[in-house]
């Protein structure tokens, strides 16, 4: 019985890290995108950059929510583990908008795009 609860545990850390993983790609790339589409910060915010902006907010919060659930699902086996996902969901969430900017000008230099 035990074997069992902690293998349901096992799996439900494996899941919740992968939506973790999606989260931040998902993040990064509206980063990516949003420089990539409107690279030159404007008085007048089109449509499209404000929705790419909402939707680079959504997606941090829930992986600062995924990083969260994660940290208590970790801590369950051991307390020492407190607060670690949700520490690296803020600092590297944090960093998604200027490294999808760079990798999008770095791209861009590469490709020949000016």
């Amino acid at each position: 019985m035990e074997q069992d609860a902690k293998g349901k545990i096992e799996e439900t850390r494996k899941f919740m890290l992968m939506l973790w993983t999606v989260f931040l790609i998902i993040l990064y790339a509206c980063s990516f995108l949003r420089e990539y589409y409107f690279p030159i910060q404007e008085e007048i915010v089109t449509a499209g950059e404000k929705a790419l902006t909402d939707l680079q907010k959504l997606f941090f919060f829930a992986l600062m929510g995924m990083g969260f659930l994660i940290d208590i699902v970790n801590m369950r086996d051991d307390r020492n583990k407190a607060f670690v996902f949700l520490l690296l969901s803020l600092v590297v969430g944090g960093f998604s908008g200027g490294i999808g900017a760079m990798q999008c000008q770095v791209l861009s230099q590469i490709m020949g795009g000016g």
